[in-house]
């Protein structure tokens, strides 16, 4: 098993950050976007220092191999008690036990900020995402058909959820 560690994402992470997002948005459907996204871009869904809003890089035997951070599900003041999380690691860091080290560390952090709801938004094809979340205990809540096209195929978007333990 590897040693995995999750370290506070700084603006110097961002780049890796974007590396990795745009392999995903070039190369499959495991990300909605379509284009490579802009530093700017990123900074709108991560939120860098906020105490409340997560995120960090993951680490595998001191080497820097995916990131993960949770954001605002809805703008809406009610919606504050659940956030999203996104988790995505290298594609050569995949299949080996890092992304659930690294859910086991990252969910009780989640659940120390005050939030009682996780969601993952999960495209249809990502059978990688869906085991990751399933073993960690997270169930399908929804399943949006056919919600959105990328690379001239139509898309299914799954919703996953875990509650935090009253």
């Amino acid at each position: 098993m590897e040693n995995v560690e999750l370290k506070e994402m700084t603006p110097a992470d961002l780049e890796f950050v974007k590396e990795v997002y745009d392999y995903y948005i070039l190369h499959s459907t495991a990300v909605f976007y379509l284009h490579p996204l802009t530093i700017s871009e990123l900074g709108e869904n991560i939120r860098l220092g906020d105490p409340r809003y997560l995120a960090y890089t993951i680490h595998a035997n001191n080497q820097r191999c995916g990131f993960c951070y949770i954001s605002k599900f809805k703008p809406k003041e009610a919606f504050d008690v659940t956030v999203e999380i996104t988790v995505y690691l290298t594609p050569s860091a995949g299949g080996k036990g890092i992304g659930y080290a690294a859910m086991q560390q990252f969910e009780p952090r989640i659940w120390e900020a005050g939030f009682h709801n996780i969601v993952a938004l999960i495209t249809g094809e990502n059978t990688a995402s869906v085991r990751l979340f399933e073993k960690c205990g997270y169930t399908e809540c929804a399943r949006i058909k056919r919600v959105a096209r990328k690379f001239d195929r139509l898309l299914d978007l799954l919703i996953y959820q875990k509650l935090r333990a009253s």
